[in-house]
C-alpha cells in the first residue's frame, strides 16, 4: 500500500468516526441553547385545533409557505420553534429520515414537502405529536431521554 493510500485510508475512517458521532448526537438537544428556552410557548394544548386557536401552533402549510400567518416580527421565536421541531421531527422519524435530505434537494417549498414527506395537514398531526413528546421530554421529567436522546413514546 503506497503512503497517499494509507493516508486517505486513516483520513477516511476518521470521517467516518466523527460522522457516526454527529449520527449519534443528533437527537441530543441541549435544554440550555436557543430556541429550547422557548419551548413552552409552543402546543400550550395537547389539542392541535386548541393549540391552532390559541395561537401556539402556526398551521404548517403556513409556516412552510411563509404566507398567511401571524407576524414573524412579533412572533419571531415561535416561528424559530416551529421550524427547529419540523426539522428534528423529519430528521429523526423513521417514518421520514431517509426522504429528509431529498426534500431539502428539492428546495423545501410545500410541493416538494408533500411529493417527499406527504399531506401537510397529515403531517402537521404527526409533528404536533412529537412536539408535545419533546416538551414532555424537556421538562425534566423524563430521566432517560436526558440520557439516550431518546424521546417518551407518550407525552
Amino acid at each position: 500500500m503506497s503512503r497517499a493510500h494509507g493516508i486517505l485510508r486513516s483520513r477516511s475512517k476518521g470521517l467516518t468516526t466523527r460522522f457516526i458521532q454527529a449520527q449519534i448526537a443528533v437527537g441530543r438537544i441541549d435544554p440550555d441553547t436557543y430556541p429550547v428556552w422557548w419551548i413552552d410557548d409552543i402546543a400550550t394544548s395537547s389539542n392541535l385545533s386548541e393549540n391552532i386557536r390559541n395561537g401556539s401552533v402556526i398551521p404548517l402549510r403556513l409556516v412552510i409557505t411563509n404566507h398567511g400567518g401571524p407576524s414573524m416580527n412579533k412572533h419571531f421565536n415561535l416561528y424559530y420553534l416551529h421550524w427547529w421541531t419540523l426539522t428534528h421531527f423529519i430528521f429523526e422519524s423513521p417514518k421520514y429520515r431517509d426522504q429528509a435530505v431529498n426534500l431539502s434537494q428539492q428546495g423545501g417549498d410545500l410541493a416538494a414537502f408533500e411529493k417527499t414527506i406527504g399531506p401537510v395537514e397529515q403531517v402537521q398531526a404527526e409533528w404536533h405529536h412529537h412536539v408535545r413528546r419533546l416538551k414532555a421530554a424537556l421538562s425534566g421529567k423524563d430521566r432517560r431521554y436526558f440520557k439516550t436522546g431518546i424521546l417518551p413514546e407518550e407525552n
